[in-house]
């Protein structure tokens, strides 16, 4: 009776621990395919969660330094010139009135890109994944054709930055035309992955979703407008840009978090299981 009531609330225990480290399993196939490639196990990835840490009073000080070296190189000031309310108001801030003010803002933009990086990470992490359980049937070949001419062009241009000739550039960064090649295969099945996710589950953007994408992109890569980003990259790729990123956002609201494995932790783990196993044998007795 007593083991009984023993393994009762051990399974009780052993189901909130999965509940409180889990984000969120997903539901749905664990398969995908299509005439180009095929996805298994694409939910519930397993991951260690990424703790973003929180900002400090010098990491806010950095950055008030940076900006004060600025002004003062633009107003010519002496170096020692200290951060003032006025200065925070003519130049710093459009919101905030004071330098403390001004610092809490600071404070609050420095979490939300550490929360930001440390979710980028965990995407990164999880796509990653996906990938190992991805496998290309066949790549469509003008498409492959399409993005192996995509980085051509690309190293040509840097070629032109260097004004080297693009076999000389090449040639410079050990880079041949075998490995370009690779590349574009490696870039296509992340397109492919993608795709066949975004189609089975609706994550392909709206005009409206992929214009407000656009924007975000021009701000987070300092072009002064969407027209000047889509000169620098094509319409079709930024597209598929929005697409990837939907998707890995979406694979990883449904991974799985789990602690952090180290020898300690094994060992630690497997005494545990042997004094249960003990406990059983003495009840049992």
């Amino acid at each position: 009776m007593k083991r009984k009531t023993l393994r009762i609330v051990l399974s009780i225990v052993l189901l909130v621990i999965v509940f409180l480290t889990t984000a969120c399993a997903g539901t749905g196939p664990k398969k995908l395919s299509n005439e180009y490639v095929t996805v298994e196990n694409y939910q519930g990835v397993e991951i260690e969660k990424v703790e973003a840490d929180e900002a400090t009073e010098e990491d806010v000080d950095k950055v008030v330094n940076h900006m004060m070296s600025s002004y003062i190189r633009q107003n010519e000031l002496p170096e020692d010139t200290q951060i003032t309310d006025e200065i925070v108001k003519e130049s710093m801030s459009d919101t905030a009135d004071t330098v403390e003010a001004y610092r809490a803002e600071l404070k609050k933009q420095i979490n939300d890109t550490k929360k930001e990086s440390a979710r980028k990470e965990e995407e990164t992490r999880v796509w990653e994944t996906v990938m190992d359980n991805s496998e290309v049937k066949e790549y469509p070949k003008d498409r492959l054709k399409e993005v192996k001419q995509n980085l051509i062009d690309l190293y040509e241009s840097y070629a032109l930055q260097e004004n080297m000739e693009y076999e000389e550039y090449m040639k410079a960064i050990k880079l041949e035309d075998k490995d370009l090649d690779e590349a574009a295969k490696a870039s296509l099945k992340q397109e492919l992955v993608a795709d066949v996710i975004a189609e089975k589950y609706g994550l392909k953007p709206s005009e409206q979703d992929f214009q407000k994408a656009l924007e975000k992109y021009a701000e987070e890569y300092k072009f002064t407008n969407v027209e000047l980003l889509l000169k620098a990259v094509s319409e079709d790729e930024m597209r598929q840009m929005v697409i990837q990123d939907n998707v890995k956002s979406w694979l990883t609201d449904r991974c799985r978090y789990v602690e952090k494995a180290d020898e300690a932790g094994k060992a630690e783990e497997t005494d545990g299981a042997g004094k249960a196993k003990k406990a059983d044998e003495a009840d049992e007795e």
